[in-house]
């Protein structure tokens, strides 16, 4: 493997993360929360709250994954090459 082939990787990859953090955004911000909520509270049992707060977090971890795993190490590759 050469050193463009992991930095057009990588620049894949923050694309496809990016999709997929704008789908749960929609999914977790614009659908009607009380259905997706409904599924989640038959299993878990959690207040509407704790659920926005959990999913949200989530969302927060994702992005900063995003940023340290796939972000930083691409413009270090592209600033090499």
């Amino acid at each position: 493997m050469n050193l463009n082939f992991i930095a057009d990787f990588l620049g894949w990859l923050i694309i496809a993360n990016f999709l997929f953090i704008l789908f749960r955004v929609f999914i977790f911000g614009g659908v009607p929360k009380s259905s997706i909520y409904k599924i989640h509270h038959m299993f878990f049992k959690v207040s509407h709250n704790d659920f926005a707060k959990a999913h949200y977090k989530g969302i927060i971890l994702h992005v900063t994954l995003t940023v340290f795993f796939c972000l930083i190490p691409y413009l270090v590759l592209r600033a090499l090459i």
